[in-house]
């Protein structure tokens, strides 16, 4: 058994590494390089700012009053708010964001999505947060095919950091 447990933390120095169908080893200190190239933050808007938070408040408690004073129904009222509150659930609820060197995890209360770096050509720095560019050039249409990542300006500090380290090999 000890030989079994040399032979595997020999084999946990080396990992394979496979780019353009060629492998090569790679020395357990690059990997623990690549394992630091990561950043993990949380989102939540509804906490950062009272008065949005008080204003979105308001913005619910108008929809569900005009909607019964148009409706009559309870029942309209109440699927007005839920609408609206689910349309600004990022809003109203923390966003789990992960960027490491191969991907972008992004986690809101069920649902979980992850974008791989590889898609994206170029990022830039913006004031609510970093966008992702699936486009080399700028064009019309980036805002519907890039992703948008919403950080604080700590934060933005880091992602750029990782995302400079995946986008300049």
């Amino acid at each position: 058994m000890q030989d079994g447990g040399k032979k595997n933390k020999a084999q946990d120095k080396l990992v394979e590494k496979k780019e353009n169908d060629m492998s090569w080893p790679v020395d357990a200190g690059d990997v623990e390089k690549a394992e630091k190239m990561s950043f993990a933050w949380k989102v939540h808007p509804f906490t950062r700012n009272r008065l949005h938070a008080a204003f979105s408040i308001v913005v619910l408690a108008v929809c569900a009053f005009l909607s019964y004073a148009l409706t009559q129904s309870f029942f309209m009222s109440v699927m007005a708010v839920v609408l609206l509150f689910v349309s600004l659930i990022q809003f109203f609820v923390p966003t789990y964001y992960e960027i490491d060197s191969e991907k972008v995890t992004i986690k809101l209360l069920f649902k979980k999505r992850e974008e791989k770096l590889s898609k994206f050509k170029k990022f830039f720095k913006d004031q609510n947060g970093v966008f992702l560019s699936a486009e080399p050039d700028s064009k019309m249409l980036d805002q519907f095919r890039g992703l948008f990542l919403i950080a604080g300006e700590t934060d933005k500090n880091e992602i750029i950091r990782v995302l400079k380290g995946v986008f300049e090999k």
